[in-house]
């Protein structure tokens, strides 16, 4: 299980480096960061499942199948609300953010992560706030193709039921027109909390209709 963990916290890095850049203080030099809370570490990807320890030899070529489902069962699930998943089932069609109207951020980032788990990157892709986003939409296609080719579909359930089943117990931060959602994920069995970073965020923005999207860089923990 600790290996399990390990695997992915690196692939959950990696991924984020090759999706968007990481924020420093010089992205916004006229802004402070308004909230410090310390050990809290980025939300992994839906899309992220384990993989192979790389060691000693590193893979960079996908596997010529799929890796199946590695993730053991953590006793929890993560599931939308009906009303969550009402928007979400006209969200995969209409792609459009005028249907999270009056929804909290932890709903909004819920049905991004439902995107997500069932290979919806068009949806994942219309949740952010696309003033946000660094990437073009063939970018971001591109590096859901390339996840597929690692990962059977099937494994992104069982990460969501790791990293987000608590999501709905997340507390919410706001300040102005920014927003994140702090949330714990399972912990490791048999290992002391003190020893675990089981504390993660989500970022969201608000755009000018007061509709909350997914921020493009959500593993920055900043109120900018």
């Amino acid at each position: 299980m600790k290996k399990f963990i390990k695997i992915t916290s690196i692939l959950a890095i990696s991924f984020l480096i090759a999706a968007c850049n990481t924020t420093s203080d010089n992205d916004y030099p006229n802004e402070t960061n308004v909230v410090e809370t310390p050990n809290v570490t980025p939300a992994p990807h839906p899309g992220l499942t384990p993989q192979p320890d790389p060691t000693p030899i590193q893979q960079t070529e996908p596997p010529d199948e799929p890796i199946p489902d590695m993730f053991p069962y953590s006793g929890y699930h993560f599931t939308l609300t009906a009303e969550e998943r009402e928007i979400y089932e006209r969200f995969i069609v209409e792609l459009n953010t005028d249907l999270f109207y009056g929804l909290s951020p932890i709903s909004v980032t819920k049905i991004y992560i439902q995107a997500g788990i069932e290979g919806e990157w068009e949806a994942e892709f219309y949740a952010h706030n696309q003033e946000s986003m660094e990437t073009t939409k063939e970018e971001f296609y591109e590096q859901h193709r390339i996840d597929m080719q690692w990962s059977v579909l099937e494994s992104r359930q069982s990460a969501a039921n790791w990293f987000f089943p608590f999501i709905d117990d997340g507390e919410v931060i706001i300040e102005e027109d920014r927003a994140v959602v702090v949330f714990h994920s399972v912990p490791e069995p048999d290992v002391p909390l003190e020893h675990q970073d089981t504390l993660h965020v989500m970022n969201l923005i608000r755009n000018d209709a007061g509709i909350w999207e997914m921020r493009f860089r959500p593993h920055v923990f900043t109120l900018e």
